[in-house]
């Protein structure tokens, strides 16, 4: 197995953890019916601790060579609280969760925690920076607690010699000269590259002040019966990810910076396999679909579907994107820029996104020591933007970031606003959420909003 080595896209990821936006982890939330034991908790912790999760970067100490990521000694220990909580704020709890700060880069870059609820049920939670999660190294943890020995670390433990990085440097050190010839060749012929490049080399780190009182980023998981979902898709010439698409662009219509003759974009995940070096921690990439308004206006999914198939055909590789590769600039030279240059080179794109990320079906994820007795009522896949203020949120282009799953018979539908003109309150984006549903012909199940509320509107509606 060869060294694991840290890519562009984690590359990018870590600068978020080092001051340049507001950092991306995963969480994993599973409300139980009832709690799990203290040996059970442990159980589960060690397992993450034996897995994937468990690396950190090593920067070699000759220039030009890759950083690699290794297999860390520490890790963050298991968090149990004992005050127990209402079931209604399991969501606000896992907020409180997903904002502890992480460091992947020094190998704390994953949590577990539990809280007891007052019913005799309990919460977990389980982040991970992106940096080190949002790939098949996340997928692997994540299965790693039903199947232990799926939970690989090869590839961390490599160990690379000191000529291995020599030689490594040197090639790359000519690599990388190769690359600013050619970026110089490219400032000559175009101008406003070439105010890029400068600007981003000479520029400064921005400061910006504090958000106003009142906005933080809204989260809700709404749940619908599994089959009514996919007959309605069905009966709209759609599937169970179409329908989801549908009614993300549909919500992004309410969106005051998307408006009434806004293109309607949704960014989506399309996950990346290689044959090797399959325990990297990044391995998705983001596919645009646009959403034409006349689709959602007559219910309508077959064009959507047949306009998301070729999107998805169309596929890029993981690590060249806008934020990865700023300019589409050479990976080399990138790879050895300055996090502060980097991120300066980075364009804001024009537009206004969804993001959206179908988990399918988590079932088979469900740990083991959560199968027999304790009764999981909820399992819900997300991400959670750390912090993020108004400032930053102007600074990226996901107003509305969304994740489909579905568990126990029921689909699960998470979503969270990135920007406040999308939604100022949980309330208003869970009421949106409802609507929306409604509109379509579903009738959720519940919806659980980040403000500690559970609305069960099935009974209502039905």
């Amino acid at each position: 197995m060869p060294p694991v080595y840290v890519g562009l896209t984690d590359k990018a990821f870590l600068r978020l953890h080092h001051g340049y936006g507001a950092p991306v982890i995963s969480q994993t939330v599973t409300v139980l019916h009832h709690r799990l034991t203290d040996e059970q908790l442990t159980s589960m912790y060690e397992a993450l601790r034996a897995g994937p999760f468990q690396r950190r970067v090593h920067r070699p100490g000759v220039p030009f060579a890759r950083w690699r990521w290794v297999l860390a000694e520490d890790a963050l220990p298991l968090s149990l609280e004992h005050a127990a909580i209402d079931d209604a704020d399991a969501l606000a709890w896992a907020n409180d969760q997903a904002q502890y700060p992480l460091d992947p880069e020094r190998g704390y870059g994953w949590r577990l925690s539990a809280v007891p609820t007052r019913s005799g049920g309990m919460v977990c939670s389980a982040v991970a920076s992106h940096a080190i999660a949002d790939g098949h190294a996340g997928l692997m943890a994540a299965i790693g607690l039903v199947q232990p020995e799926l939970a690989t670390t090869e590839g961390l433990v490599e160990t690379v010699q000191l000529r291995t990085e020599l030689k490594e440097g040197v090639q790359r050190g000519m690599a990388v000269a190769r690359e600013v010839v050619s970026e110089a060749r490219r400032a000559v012929k175009d101008p406003a590259h070439r105010a890029a490049v400068r600007t981003a080399l000479t520029g400064h780190r921005a400061k910006h002040a504090s958000a106003p009182l009142g906005w933080r980023e809204g989260s809700v998981i709404a749940t619908f019966d599994a089959a009514q979902w996919k007959n309605l898709a069905a009966q709209r010439g759609g599937s169970t990810n179409t329908l989801y698409l549908a009614l993300v662009a549909d919500l992004m219509r309410h969106c005051t910076l998307v408006g009434e003759n806004g293109p309607l974009v949704l960014l989506t995940a399309v996950r990346r396999l290689r044959e090797e070096n399959q325990i990297d921690s990044n391995s998705f990439a983001r596919v645009p679909i646009v959403v034409q308004r006349e689709w959602l206006d007559r219910f309508d999914l077959a064009p959507l579907r047949v306009a998301s198939k070729a999107s998805f055909e169309a596929v890029h590789e993981v690590g060249s994107g806008g934020i990865s590769r700023p300019r589409n600039m050479p990976p080399e030279l990138i790879d050895v820029l300055p996090d502060g240059v980097v991120e300066r080179l980075v364009d804001t794109p024009p537009i206004t996104v969804g993001m959206c990320s179908n988990m399918g079906v988590l079932d088979p994820f469900v740990p083991t020591a959560m199968r027999h007795g304790a009764e999981p009522t909820a399992f819900v896949m997300r991400g959670v933007f750390q912090g993020i203020d108004t400032p930053q949120a102007a600074q990226q282009p996901i107003a509305l970031a969304t994740w489909l799953s579905e568990f126990d018979g029921k689909i699960q539908w998470v979503l969270e606003s990135i920007k406040p003109e999308m939604a100022h309150s949980d309330d208003e984006l869970g009421f949106l959420a409802r609507i929306i549903a409604e509109a379509w012909g579903l009738k959720p199940l519940t919806v659980l909003n980040g403000g500690g509320s559970v609305t069960k509107v099935a009974r209502e509606f039905s």
